[in-house]
C-alpha cells in the first residue's frame, strides 16, 4: 500500500466519521424536540471565534432554568439567525441530563438540525468516492 492510498483512506474515514457525529448529534437534537421537556430560555452570549484574521463564526450560550431552580447553561447553533443577548428562547431538554441534552431547536427554529445536515452532506459526498477508491485498490 502506497503513501498516496494512506493518505486517501484516512481522509475517506475521517469524512465518514465526521458525517456520522453530525447524523447522531441531529437525531438526539430531534429526539429532544419530539419527546424533551419544553421551557423558556434566554440567550446569554453571543461571542464570535477568530478564524484567522478575522472573528466570523459566532457562538451562542443561552441558559434556562429547571424544575429545581438550578440555572443550565449551553451552547447551540441558531442556523442562519442569530440572537441578541437577552432574547427568549423555547428549549427542549433531556430531564435526566439537562447540562448534557439541551436545544433551542423547534418549530420556529431548527438551525441545530440543518447545520448538521449541511455539515454531513459534503463530508458524505467527499467520503463515497474515497471509498471507491479503497474498493478499486483492493483496501477493503
Amino acid at each position: 500500500m502506497t503513501t498516496l492510498e494512506v493518505v486517501f483512506l484516512v481522509l475517506g474515514l475521517a469524512c465518514l466519521t465526521g458525517c456520522v457525529l453530525s447524523v447522531r448529534r441531529a437525531l438526539i437534537v430531534i429526539r429532544l424536540v419530539m419527546r424533551g421537556e419544553r421551557t423558556e430560555g434566554w440567550c446569554v452570549r453571543r461571542s464570535y471565534h477568530r478564524d484567522g484574521r478575522t472573528y466570523n463564526h459566532p457562538e451562542f450560550t443561552f441558559a434556562f432554568r429547571t424544575p429545581d431552580g438550578e440555572t443550565v447553561e449551553f451552547k447551540d447553533r441558531p442556523g442562519a439567525f442569530g440572537y441578541e443577548e437577552g432574547a427568549p428562547v423555547r428549549v427542549c431538554y433531556d430531564p435526566a441530563r439537562p447540562r448534557k441534552r439541551a436545544t433551542i431547536a423547534g418549530p420556529d427554529t431548527w438551525g441545530p438540525v440543518y447545520v448538521r445536515i449541511l455539515i454531513c452532506v459534503p463530508l458524505l459526498l467527499l467520503s463515497m468516492p474515497l471509498y471507491g477508491l479503497a474498493l478499486h485498490w483492493g483496501l477493503i
